[in-house]
């Protein structure tokens, strides 16, 4: 009996919030997490374009690396990397010098320049 007294008040609580909540349609999202990570993102595509413009009117050297750190990833297509830029590339005709750097370049890959910037 000493039992059920203390689980008669949880049994309590929990039936009157489920009573509460099945009037309604929807219950509202509480989910604080998901909520902070679709601000993040938000922020940090904005942070992306304050970087993009900065890089495209001032040709900040700081906001090209901060793009080619944070906004470009290794087996982006051309067109996906000029988006993140804000602007076409230059094909480059005579990369010779750098496919023979080594690195993951294969004799058949094209090279393609952005810029100049500041310095």
């Amino acid at each position: 009996m000493a039992n059920l007294r203390c689980v008669a008040p949880w049994m309590v609580c929990s039936i009157v919030l489920l009573f509460a909540g099945s009037g309604c349609e929807t219950l509202p999202e509480w989910d604080s997490e998901s909520m902070a990570t679709t601000h993040k993102a938000e922020k940090r595509v904005s942070r992306a374009e304050d970087y993009r413009m900065r890089f495209q009117t001032k040709r900040d050297p700081k906001a090209l690396n901060w793009i080619l750190k944070n906004r470009l990833y290794s087996g982006m297509s051309r067109s996906s990397v000029e988006k993140e830029i804000g602007e076409e590339g230059e094909l480059q005709e005579s990369s010779k010098w750098l496919k023979a750097t080594g690195g993951t370049f294969r004799t058949t890959d094209d090279a393609y320049r952005w810029g100049p910037d500041e310095s």
